[in-house]
This record gives C-alpha cells, structure tokens and sequence, in this order.
C-alpha cells in the first residue's frame, strides 16, 4: 500500500474521502462500535450492532487493525469478558491497553456499570479484565463520551435509560485504590444534558489540555452544534468555556457523529441532523484562529473515526443513503489535503451546498429515522448475541450507584503508575509556530521544520533523528511588579535608564520572598506536561515580552494560560541585557504568585563571579542607587537568592532539563539530586564535585554529532585548562542509557540560529529565547512547548528593529558576546549538505 497516496481521493481542489480494501478476519458491518487507536499502527475495534432493520444484535466482538496494512484480526482475549454493548465509549490509557464503560445491551437494558480493561501488549495472551472500583459510579448510560487525558478518565453526558445527562466524573488512574469522583463545576454556564455527542482531548494550540465537546441530543429531540471546553485549573478547580466562533459558517447541528483532533484543530465527522438522508460535511474548527470550514463529507452516521498523521479514517456506520442496512467500508481523508483546498476557497459542491440554509440557533428538531437506528435501548426487537451472558440486572430504584465488588484477581496498574507511565516516544513536532510581525501584532504561523535554515538540514540527514498564604504586605511587593512588568503588548522602557520601578527594600523583600519558597524546592524538580521551556534570556526583556504576547503569557486573564500550563526558565535570566531588573524580578514575582507552576533553575550567570562583570552588578548599582559591596545589597540578595535555585528539572520522568550540559563527570541524575544548597561555584574546580557543578552549568555539546567523546572548549576556556568541556553524542547516548526511563535532554546555555537545535540524533535540543543576542547574531528566539503526550513544539519569533538600546554597550566593548553554535561548513561555502533533500 502506498501510504504517500492513501486518502487523496478526487481532485486536488476537491478532494474526496477514499474507500479502502480490507483483508484478513474482518469485522461484520455494524454501527454503534468503537474504534481506538493504542499505538503501533493498531486500532481496536469493540462491541456494536450488526444485521439489518428489526433484527440488530448487539455484539462483544474485538479485532485489531494494522493500519499499515488494513489487515484485521480477531482479538481471542482471555479473563474476565464484558457484556455485548453498543453506544459505548472506549479510551486508549496507555500503550495496548483499552478501557471501555457503559453502553446498551438490546431490548431496553444497559450494561453494567463496570470498567473493563483490554491488554494487548502480548498480542497472543490478549486478557480482559474488570478493574476494582471502590464506591459510587458514573452508573449505567450510553451515548457518553470518555476520553483519557492524563491521568484523568473523565465521563460526560449519556443517557441513564431515563433522562439525558450533563453530569462529569473522572477517575485517577495514578492513584490505587482506584474511584470514581462527581466533578463539580465552577459556575452556572455550561452545555445542556446530551446524548450521542463527541468528545476529545486537545493536545495543542490554546486549548491544550482541554476535553472539547461537540454537538449531541437533548432530551427533547433537539440536535445541538454546540462546543465546549473542559479544563481543569491548577488548583483543582473545574470549569466550562464555550468556543468562541469569529469566521466561517457555524456548524450543522448534529448527533451520532464522531470527532478527532488534528494538531490544534478540531474534526466533526459525519452524524445526523433533522434530516436523515442529508449527509453533513466534514467541519473543522481551528483552536488558534476560532474559523469555522466545512471539508467533504464522510456520508456516514453512528460509525467510528481515528486520526494517524494527517489522515482521518472512519470505519462503519450507516450512509445515509441506506439507513437501515450498516456498512463496514474503511473511509480515508489526507486531511491536509483536503484542508488546503479549503484554504484555497474551493470546497466540494457537496459540502458547499449542505452547509447553506444554517440558522443560528444552537438547535434544531430532531426527526426519528426509518426503523430503529437512533437508539438502543428502547426497541424490543433488539437481541442480544446467543454467545454474550445476560444482561445485568437494572439500576436501583433509588438512584443509588453502587460499585460493582472488587475481584480478588490481582489488576496491573491501570495505565502505569506515575513513575513508569508510558507516553510513547519523546519526539519534536515537524511544526514550528513562528511569529510574524514588527512589533507587538498576533500573527503567528505554523511552518514545518524543514523550512528553518539550520533546522531544516536536519529532517533528511542520516545522522539525525529531531501559594503560601502571605500577609497583605508582602503580596504587595510581587504583585505590584507583575502588574506593572507583565504587560505583552504594551510594555516599554523607562525614558530614565537610571531608574526602576520598584526601590531598594522592594527588591530586597522580593528577593527574600523567593528565597523563602527556594529552599521548599528540590534541587531537581519533577514538573508535569503540558509545559513551555525557555532558554536564555540575558535581560532582553523586550523579548521575553514578545513570546508572551505571541504564545501566550503566565496569568490568569485574557490571553493567559497559567491555568492549564507549567512554565520553566532555563537560568541566565540576567547579564548583557539592558533591562536585567526587569527580568529576574518579574520572574522571581511570578515564582512567588505561582510556585508550583512557574520554575527557575540556575545558569552560569546566576553567579556573583559572573554577574559581577558582565552587567548586572553594575545595572544593581546604578538604578536601584545602591552599593553592591554592602552584605545587605539587593545584588548580594540576588545572588544569595541565585545559590538555592535548583539546577535541574525533569519532565514526567522523560525529560531532562538543565542550563548547560552533563560534560565528562555528570552520570546520573541521583547524583545532581543530592547536591546541596547553597551552592558555590568554583572558578576554578579541585574537586569532582565542583567539576560536576562546571560541568551542569557550563559544558556544551560538541559542534556536530560526528565528535565523540569529551573535548576541549575553546571557546568558553581559551586558556586551556580543560575545566570547561565539550561533551559528544555517546555521553547523551550513555546518559539516557544509565538514567532511564530519561530519554531526552533539554538544555540552554548556547545562542543557535533558529532559536532551538537538536544533537545526538535528537536526543538533545539546545533553546535559546533571547533574539539578535547582544545586537551581534541576528539569530531567533524559542520556546520550546512540551505538550501532555510529549511531542515537543518549538515556537519562535524573529529579530525586529529596535529604537531602544537594549544591551549593555559597555559590556559589549569589554566581553564580546559567546558566538552561537558553529554554522555548517556547505552553509558557510553556499553548497547543499550530503543527504539533504531541499
């Protein structure tokens, strides 16, 4: 199969959805399954009705697809097997483990109120099981949604054979004994009770983190085209945000669909409306830009969708066209393809015309379809499947739901525990955002990392991959200086350089503040995704601004996303920059208002040695009006405050994070874990100790990934004393052998050309977020955003103009800036490099 061809059906400018050949053990045709997709190419395939008009029979049935291949086979599982069910909901946990929960069982009954878990991580000892759950539940319902976002199973909506519901329950799975917990929401906005609508988790773009709801039923036969946002703030709060829609047509309203998320956009496949035999197109919603497109449409309703790369599939269902009879076609869709062509303002006639006529109510009536197709668990003509076991007896009179009894059987940990969670493969998006603009404008695009001129020679290569409580005083001091310091778009110098917002015993206070909360702080922190990485930022504040106004900043208003996000600096806040202060105290203000979610480890320039001479002693000394040989100066509180900042973080136990590199003494991560604070750098090290410590903060990676070994720096020790090392692409190699389950390193430290470059065959990335550093280098600024399933996003912006002086200029005449990386010898002579494809 020519997976470059798959789903390019039609024209170009009209693209169509492409039916597939199937081979091997494939299913019945049916509608009412579910389909997840669980890693290595396979999606799983469970339960659903087959037959035709009257004679529907509910199935327990399991197949695995190889998508590569569109080869099926039946899943033989062992253990404890759930009930036959259709209009159920099924969710991926972890790698080749699935869980399903509810659903109908035919002739008016519901299945049980169950968890049942699929492992297939040995395809030839597949085993179901049901997972213990201690109290109540979500209890008996179909047309639900549940979706996993880490570590969270959450349940929304259905019917409980009575009436539509509204109701969200989640379920740790990190945390044993596992139970189910009714969320309460912040609030009286929020969508009505529904059935048969959709539900994903958003992984990127302004929504990430959020479970996204589309469409449904109410309980009056209304179909909605509604969308609403899930998220959960930090604190543990919960809330609704309804989707702001500012272009393109709305939505035909819909239920029986399915949804997928494609990068930051959100896919409706399929469903019905008022009006069964009108098929509805195909409708993206973009997160970043709130527009509205409609693409092709499936023709399908009550069949199942998964995205892989940039193809949609969709399995099943009824076409509309013959709604009484399912189908078992295999349906794909390059989606970029048929995106582009939607871009371009050509949409096929198809779609064009059955988005015209759209009111702008959010509903609209519901009409019953011919035979039985819309529900489950009213007709009596439904029966179950002669090999399922009995339906479970009905709910409880009294509304209560009672957990079915733990087994005595021994469970696996659902989904992993924390320490052994299994997000897949760290890998770097083929995406970048990258900012457009002069100054303070929103646009932003995605460009695929191909296009970048140092990244770019990377794709190809064969070498590469890719709140304490305070008193209201002391709130005072950080507060004051985030208001006045954290403004994105509007922030500008004072037209007295000598000056500074806040004076001498304000700085002071905040300094003491941040120390306060660094010593609770382990000396390697252990954060969560989904989280943004900056590297070095050298008092550049305008740029720092510039990322936040372009990808979001750390507050809790608009244009904010300090609720759903972590965000940690890489060191080297201070030093060269003109606007040191402004940096390193809205940072340490930020810590203070947000100490788990905003994190600060150290740099070379955390140091007094070094800050001493490259600015900010001096800028401490002339805007703050202070002298920094005093033992009380806010430079020596800086700097006191600089020795208890840990040296390193590691992301959801995959990602390593320090300022400068492992060098040739640093083996573990245990060993950087137990330094103590405070921390003193040796200018010159004696001890293997302080060796490590140079090595954490100053060491780089060799200049290719064709060095090996431990070798000199001349650029950062021209006198040769080996103390400041390079270190090769077998040290990050063995590194992450020796430290696993780490299998990436993220570090700053060096100025690169496209703002972030990746060494070791990608198992490093160097991120640098200050732009033209020093007004030498004209290189670009990064951030590197680190989404929940782990596919790190870099997002740029590009040097502007500046009319304010925004280096230190008597630094730069005394100690040049370090250059960046060393540009590849072709780039150099204007030749193309051995093995890359332009």
């Amino acid at each position: 199969m020519n997976q470059a061809s798959r789903g390019r059906g039609g024209t170009a400018t009209r693209p169509e959805y492409v039916k597939e050949s199937q081979n091997g053990d494939s299913p019945s045709p049916r509608f009412g399954h579910t389909t997840t997709f669980v890693g290595d190419n396979r999606v799983v395939l469970f339960g659903g009705a087959t037959g035709d008009t009257g004679r529907y029979t509910i199935t327990a049935d399991a197949f695995m697809l190889n998508v590569s291949t569109n080869t099926w086979s039946r899943i033989q599982a062992e253990g404890t097997l759930p009930f036959a069910r259709a209009a159920h909901a099924a969710a991926c946990v972890d790698h080749s483990q699935m869980v399903i929960y509810g659903g109908a069982t035919g002739g008016g009954s519901l299945s049980s109120d169950e968890l049942y878990l699929l492992d297939i991580r040995n395809e030839d000892r597949s085993q179901w099981m049901s997972v213990p759950v201690l109290g109540t539940t979500p209890g008996r319902r179909y047309g639900h949604s549940m979706i996993f976002n880490k570590p969270l199973l959450i349940v929304f909506g259905g019917n409980n054979g009575q009436q539509a519901e509204c109701d969200i329950w989640v379920l740790d799975v990190e945390r044993s004994p596992f139970q189910w917990q009714e969320v309460t929401v912040m609030g009286k906005r929020g969508p009505l009770p529904r059935v048969y609508h959709s539900a994903e988790v958003c992984k990127d773009g302004p929504a990430s983190g959020m479970m996204v709801v589309f469409g449904g039923r109410t309980a009056e036969n209304k179909s909605l085209k509604d969308t609403w946002g899930l998220r959960q703030h930090r604190d543990g709060r919960w809330d609704w945000v309804e989707a702001p829609a500012k272009r393109g047509p709305p939505p035909e309203p819909r239920f029986q669909h399915s949804c997928v998320f494609l990068d930051s956009k959100l896919l409706i496949i399929g469903g019905r409306g008022p009006e069964v035999n009108k098929p509805l197109p195909t409708a993206v919603y973009d997160t970043e830009s709130c527009e509205w497109r409609n693409l092709v449409s499936v023709q399908r309703f009550r069949h199942s969708s998964w995205g892989m790369g940039n193809l949609l599939f969709a399995y099943g269902g009824f076409d509309h066209k013959n709604p009484s009879a399912p189908t078992s076609d295999l349906q794909v869709l390059d989606l970029e393809r048929a995106i582009s062509a939607s871009q371009a303002g050509v949409a096929s006639e198809e779609a064009t015309e059955s988005s015209l006529g759209n009111g702008d109510s959010a509903t609209s009536e519901a009409m019953a379809a011919p035979g039985s197709t819309l529900d489950l668990v009213a007709p009596a003509s439904y029966t179950g499947n002669a090999g399922s076991r009995p339906s479970a007896p009905s709910r409880p009179a009294d509304g209560a739901r009672p957990a079915t009894p733990p087994r005595g059987r021994a469970l696996p940990p659902l989904g992993g525990v924390r320490a052994e969670a299994n997000f897949g493969e760290v890998k770097v998006s083929p995406q970048v955002y990258v900012s457009l603009e002069n100054d303070f404008t929103q646009l932003v695009k995605k460009v695929g990392i191909e296009s970048l001129e140092e990244e770019g020679r990377k794709i190809h290569s064969t070498n590469v991959m890719a709140n304490t409580a305070r008193t209201q005083g002391d709130e005072d001091v950080h507060t004051k200086c985030i208001a006045n310091l954290l403004q994105p778009t509007t922030w500008q110098p004072d037209s007295n350089p000598n000056t500074f917002l806040l004076n001498a015993a304000e700085v002071s206070r905040l300094c003491d503040l941040t120390l306060e909360v660094l010593r609770t702080q382990d000396m390697v922190l252990k954060l969560r995704a989904p989280i943004k990485v900056y590297g070095d930022i050298h008092g550049q504040y305008l740029d720092l601004m510039r990322l936040f106004a372009r990808y979001k900043a750390p507050h809790d208003g608009e244009g904010g996303d300090i609720d759903s996000m972590d965000y940690l600096f890489l060191g080297d806040f201070v030093d060269r920059g003109a606007f040191s202060l402004e940096t390193v105290c809205l940072l340490f203000s930020l810590k203070v208002k947000y100490p788990t979610q905003i994190h600060l480890i150290r740099g070379n320039h955390e140091d007094p040695t070094i800050n001493a001479i490259y600015g900010f002693r001096d800028e401490c000394r002339r805007r703050l009006n202070e002298e920094p040989e005093d033992p009380e100066s806010c430079w020596n509180k800086f700097n006191r405050a600089f020795e208890f900042l840990p040296v390193g973080a590691v992301i959801e136990d995959r990602i390593l994070c320090l300022h400068g590199g492992i060098g040739g003494s640093v083996n573990t991560v245990a060993e950087v874990a137990s330094m103590q604070r405070p921390l003193h750098v040796a200018q010159i090290p004696q001890t293997p100790f302080e060796q490590r410590i140079t090595d954490l903060l100053w060491s780089d990676p060799s200049d290719n990934d064709s060095i090996a070994g431990v070798t000199m720096n001349e650029t950062r020790d021209p006198d040769g004393t080996g103390r400041i090392v390079k270190f090769g692409p077998d040290r990050v190699e063995s590194f992450l052998e020796k430290n696993k389950p780490l299998s990436m390193i993220i570090r700053a430290h060096e100025c690169v050309m496209d703002g972030f470059e990746r060494f070791a065959n990608g198992r490093l990335i160097t991120v640098f977020s200050a732009t033209d550093y020093c007004g030498h280098h004209k290189n670009a600024g990064a951030l590197l955003f680190v989404r929940r399933d782990l596919t790190i996003v870099p997002k740029l912006i590009y040097p502007v103009e500046r009319t304010t002086p925004m280096w230190d200029a008597s630094v730069m005449q005394q100690r040049p800036p370090t250059p960046p990386r060393p540009v590849p010898r072709a780039r150099k002579l204007g030749e193309e490099e051995p093995g890359v494809e332009w």
